[in-house]
């Protein structure tokens, strides 16, 4: 099966769709890794290795802050049902819940009004407070960036911390993922598109611009990390409770929400994670989600597997990201749709 993987892969940059992946397969309790093409195409082009580090964008959701989240359902701290405006007097919307913006059906759009002319912290934050509800909650599944982002803002108002300390703290340092972090410092980073405030490319800082303006430090991105740590991760969710009960992780893969987007397709979410809706009656035990930069993940439990893909399709640019296609055939390997 790596094999097969390798081959998909290797035909994808040979067809320039992006310049490398990293990914790793976990089965049965073990865990195979490799790579293929290139860690960055420009200034120079230099070769991948099984421990590039990624930006893994969106992933964060899910990896950091969904899991930190439910770390704090656990510990009483929060439950589903607890209104965002008690924790955060700042947000004005009475009646958004941790389970609306876990469920992507808080009524909040994907990003916050005038995104691209926001220009400092303070302004974004501002705006995210300010943000009016753009459909009625909980009729439509509408993937937000800023419900994340507001999520990121809970976590660190319950703990007393930023999300980097905490996430390093409750689930990195926990089960070893040693190069993985907020705002790396490595060498050993692949980088994704130029910041256009230095004509330089973006190596280690993060390619989201709202977490670039949060410091890096975000709810819906930030993180970076290597395929085999998230190959730990995933592991961690298959066999343990280093870092969730096995109470919530019933709950994450029993959780069955289907309804519309705003275009009308049929989305399928459990806790923070993305749901195959044309899967969701053959494999009910199957989680997912991806990252803007190139990656994604998916958790099988019924069958003790579980898959990440590690890429920085946005380099040297965003427009030449064609991974999508990879990805799909990659899935189709397993489960033959």
């Amino acid at each position: 099966m790596i094999e097969k993987i390798k081959e998909i892969l290797n035909e994808g940059v040979l067809n320039n769709d992006f310049p490398g992946a990293t990914f790793c397969l976990v089965e049965d309790g073990n865990i195979n890794c490799s790579n293929v093409g290139s860690i960055s195409l420009l200034p120079e082009k230099k070769p991948n290795t099984n421990n590039t580090i990624y930006d893994i964008a969106s992933l964060s959701k899910v990896v950091s802050t969904t899991t930190l989240v439910l770390q704090a359902i656990s510990e009483g701290k929060i439950d589903f049902n607890s209104k965002v405006c008690d924790i955060l007097a700042e947000y004005k919307h009475k009646n958004t819940t941790i389970q609306d913006l876990l469920f992507h059906t808080s009524g909040l759009g994907p990003v916050v009004k005038n995104a691209s002319k926001i220009d400092t912290k303070e302004k974004l934050i501002k705006q995210i407070f300010a943000e009016e509800l753009t459909y009625e909650p909980k009729s439509s599944i509408t993937y937000s960036d800023t419900g994340f982002m507001i999520l990121g803002f809970i976590i660190e108002k319950i703990y007393g911390r930023k999300i980097d300390e905490i996430a390093s703290e409750k689930i990195f340092n926990k089960i070893k993922m040693i190069n993985t972090s907020y705002r790396p410092d490595s060498s050993n980073i692949a980088p994704t598109e130029i910041d256009s405030s230095n004509n330089q490319f973006l190596i280690g800082t993060v390619h989201d611009e709202r977490a670039r303006l949060l410091d890096g430090l975000s709810g819906h991105a930030g993180v970076f990390s290597t395929s085999y740590d998230l190959a730990l991760f995933i592991k961690s969710i298959l066999e343990d409770e280093k870092l969730l009960t096995n109470s919530m992780k019933n709950l994450i893969f029993n959780t069955k929400y289907i309804n519309k987007d705003l275009k009308g397709n049929t989305l399928a979410r459990s806790y923070g994670y993305n749901l195959y809706p044309e899967k969701v009656l053959t494999n009910n035990e199957l989680i997912m989600h991806t990252g803007f930069t190139g990656c994604n993940l998916w958790i099988d439990r019924k069958e003790k597997r579980g898959f990440v893909l590690l890429s920085n399709g946005v380099h040297p640019t965003r427009d030449k990201n064609n991974i999508f296609e990879s990805r799909k055939r990659i899935l189709n390997l397993f489960y033959n749709s």
